[in-house]
């Protein structure tokens, strides 16, 4: 249910991640005793910002760029970018409000918003037409600090609003983890030396929330689902409820039953769903995968999981 806001959400995600990957120190100017950037300096921010999407093979164009409400930040207007398979996508706006510019090639910290990124049909994937959307409009926020003194890895907001399916929002706390062990788990590594299995095996969960709120997203599958079966809507939704009964009377645990009482509300009132991790005690990552593979009823426990629909 979720691939549409998955592939949508991917091509955000993706322009905040060339953001950040090509961004490099640029020039400053002295301005009344402090610090502040030229237009000129602004320019040049703006190139490197974009030029991981042209060292990619693509193409890009913007209009104005401006200085954003703090000495940092910056503001980029009417993107147009161009992938190396032809699809154009269009940005209104994309506002740097916080960034590690001494780290630009691994950032402590970031603060990134993305606005009306416009993905017209001739740029969209088969799957996502098949749910009748002619063009996708996507609003999103990126926020996270690194702390190595803390040893903590938070990730304060991110938001993912596809206008015409739903909006997807994460908030994550991790423990255990400093920029030398994220180095090495990209590649930093030294040969033979897996640092992602050790970075997992260190690496704690001390919070997590995550929730999506429903447009029109549901609906469209249950009418994809229908055209596909040839069969009507209300055939294809009481199809589904029916399955999701049967997986319950075959669930051995609680925890399933109620994910599936829980599937069953979202599908016949899609809303909200919310779920949150609140462990008591930090989750070791390591441990939680080898709970999720054994008993959900362990993992609820060990995460203090809680799933609500509204």
């Amino acid at each position: 249910m979720t691939f549409p806001i998955r592939r949508a959400g991917r091509a955000a995600f993706a322009f905040a991640a060339v953001l950040a990957a090509s961004t490099m120190i640029v020039p400053v100017h002295a301005e009344k005793g402090g610090i502040t950037l030229v237009q000129a300096d602004l320019q040049k921010r703006a190139d490197l910002l974009l030029k991981g999407i042209t060292d990619g093979g693509g193409k890009v164009k913007y209009g104005a760029v401006e200085k954003g409400d703090s000495k940092d930040s910056l503001v980029i207007k009417d993107i147009e970018a161009t992938g190396p398979d032809g699809k154009t996508v269009t940005i209104e706006r994309v506002e740097v409000r916080d960034f590690d510019w001494e780290n630009a090639g691994q950032p402590m910290h970031m603060d990134i918003s993305i606005k009306k990124l416009s993905m017209p049909a001739a740029s969209l994937e088969k799957e996502v037409t098949d749910l009748g959307i002619t063009s996708l409009t996507i609003n999103a926020d990126f926020a996270y600090a690194l702390d190595d003194d803390k040893k903590t890895f938070e990730v304060s907001g991110i938001v993912i609003d596809v206008v015409e399916l739903g909006e997807l929002k994460l908030k994550l706390k991790l423990a255990g983890i400093a920029s030398g062990d994220l180095k090495g788990a990209l590649g930093g590594a030294k040969p033979g030396e897996d640092a992602a299995t050790k970075l997992l095996a260190q690496l704690s969960i001390v919070g997590a929330s995550i929730s999506f709120k429903d447009k029109s997203l549901t609906q469209r599958l249950i009418a994809a689902d229908a055209k596909k079966k040839g069969i009507s809507e209300a055939e294809a939704k009481k199809k589904m409820l029916e399955d999701l009964a049967e997986q319950k009377k075959t669930a051995t645990d609680d925890a399933t039953k109620e994910v599936i009482d829980l599937a069953v509300k979202f599908l016949g009132t899609p809303g909200v769903i919310e779920l949150a991790a609140n462990p008591s005690a930090p989750a070791n990552v390591m441990a939680t995968f080898m709970a999720m593979m054994g008993s959900p009823g362990a993992l609820k426990q060990m995460l203090g999981l809680t799933i609500a629909v509204k």
